[in-house]
Formats: C-alpha cells, structure tokens, sequence
C-alpha cells in the first residue's frame, strides 16, 4: 500500500482539507498535494508529524493499508447521502423521458399547424431535458464514487421500526408503479386502435405517444428513487454492491452499457439530421435502457 493512497484515506476520514493539514505541517498545499498523487515523498520529520496528526505509526502509515479499515459512518449522513442519490437519479431518467415527451407533443403541434418553428423548439427541447438529465447522472454520479470510496463499508443499523416503515410503503409503492406501466401501455395500445379506426393524423398519433411518454417517464423515474432507497435500508445490499464494484464483470457491464447508450444519441441524432425521423427517433432511449437493463440482469446472474 502506497503512503499516497494511505495520506488521502486519512485526511478525508478526518475530514482535513489539504490546505488545513498543510497548515498543522508547515508546508504547502502543493506539497501535500503532491504527496497523495506520489510525486514527491515527505521527508521524515513530515512523517513523524503526519502520524501525530492522524493518531497512526509510522509503520501503518508507510506500509499498513488503512483503506481496509472501516470509516464510522452514522445513520444520519449516510441516510442524506442515500436520499440525495436517489432523488437525483430518479429525477435523471425523468428529465431525459419527460424531454422525448415534450418533443413529440411538439412535433404533433408542427404536423397539426405547419409550424417549422416547432421542429426547432422541440428538437432543442430533447437537448435541453436530454443535458439536465445527463448532468445529474454524471455530477451526482462523481459525488457517489467519492462517498464510496470514503465508506468503503458501512457498519450501522436502522430503527427496526424504521426499516418495516418503508418496506411497507416500498412494497405498496412498487405494486402500483408496476401496474401503472402496465396501464401506461394498455392507454397507448388502446387509443392507437381508436385512432387507426377512425383514420386519426399523425399529430393525434405525437399527442397519444407523448401522454405516454410523459407517464411513463414519472412511473420509471419512482421505481428508480424507490430501489436505490431499498439500497439505502438494506447496508449488507450496498456493502455488497461495493465489493462487486471493480471486478471484471462489473468493468464489462460499464463498458456494454455506456456503448449502447452512446450509441443509441448517436443514432437519434443522425436519424433526426439526416433522415429527418426525430418522431420514431426517440425509441431509442427507452430501447437503451432495455438493453442495459438485460446486459445487468445476465452478468449479475452469471455473478452469483
């Protein structure tokens, strides 16, 4: 274990700022900058008083791995943690759904009034709620890897009370979502055979299609808060979770999914500009998210 990798461990324990231990040590910020990335190593006095700073020898410092000890973490903080995570997730995919919605309620608009402004609005639409979405997975992302790696095992434990609270209303909560999608698609199903038989236009179809969306996008964004707050009550789940983390199947699924992701903007993208299909264009994202959902399942089947 490099003394780097134990110097970063210790002062986000602590919670020491680099420009604070700077400050206790007599050096520069640069300096103790420099010695967590391992540019540069400090010298013995530095050591010594590292030790008195963190309460460890000089032994555990240079050659232990303190990583492997187990950070305290209350309730309370990894509660926080866990309920801004989730909140941010589920508010991810739902900015990205609710944008293909808005799109093609905005493309019925066009199709109803010969509006062309409306092609603009709604494929800036998408953009927009497509870079909000995004920038909630990648900033809130970052900020979960960083607290894991702080927490590298949590050791608490609800109120028992607590925890049958919440199962009770995640049990409740997951039934009706459930079958909120499967109504979701009985509407669609439903009122595009009504709309077939009395040969309806194709705004009415961007109308149909974007209630759709819009619902459905609500219903997938609460099965997403709800089981990342399952994760949050069950801490043996997340310790697990974060032991899996870092293997090769794990490394794999990251790699399919970020693929087909990117690749499914890709191809919305040229079927917009080029072939002019932003309408049927936005399958793709839904369509993604199936695939990953079905890479997940069969690695983390083959992981077991």
């Amino acid at each position: 274990m490099k003394l780097s990798e134990n110097l970063h461990y210790l002062r986000k324990r602590d919670k020491i700022t680099q420009e604070e231990l700077a400050d206790r040590l007599g050096v520069s910020r640069q300096s103790v900058s420099k010695w967590e990335t391992g540019e540069a190593y400090p010298e013995t006095d530095k050591l010594i008083s590292i030790c008195d700073v963190f309460s460890v020898t000089l032994d555990e410092l240079v050659r232990g791995d303190l990583t492997s000890c187990k950070t305290p973490t209350d309730a309370a903080e990894f509660g926080a943690h866990m309920n801004t995570f989730s909140k941010s997730m589920a508010a991810g995919i739902f900015l990205i759904m609710f944008g293909a919605a808005l799109f093609t309620a905005l493309s019925g608009v066009a199709l109803a009034y010969g509006m062309e402004i409306m092609d603009v609005l709604s494929v800036t639409a998408v953009l927009v709620f497509v870079a909000a979405g995004i920038f909630l997975f990648v900033f809130f992302g970052i900020k979960h890897d960083n607290f894991k790696k702080e927490h590298p095992e949590v050791d608490l434990a609800f109120d028992e009370r607590e925890v049958k609270a919440f199962t009770k209303r995640f049990n409740l909560a997951i039934a009706l979502l459930v079958t909120g999608i499967i109504a979701d698609v009985i509407f669609i199903v439903v009122l595009s055979s009504i709309i077939d038989l009395k040969d309806g236009s194709d705004a009415l179809y961007c109308y149909v299609a974007a209630v759709f969306l819009a619902v459905f996008a609500c219903l997938v964004g609460g099965l997403v808060y709800y089981g990342i707050q399952r994760t949050k009550y069950n801490v043996s789940e997340y310790n697990k979770q974060i032991k899996k983390e870092g293997t090769a199947r794990s490394k794999i699924k990251e790699a399919v999914c970020s693929a087909v992701m990117m690749f499914g903007a890709a191809l919305f993208l040229v079927l917009g500009f080029v072939g002019g299909w932003w309408h049927p264009g936005w399958v793709v994202f839904p369509v993604g998210g199936i695939i990953c959902g079905i890479v997940s399942a069969i690695i983390n089947a083959k992981g077991d």
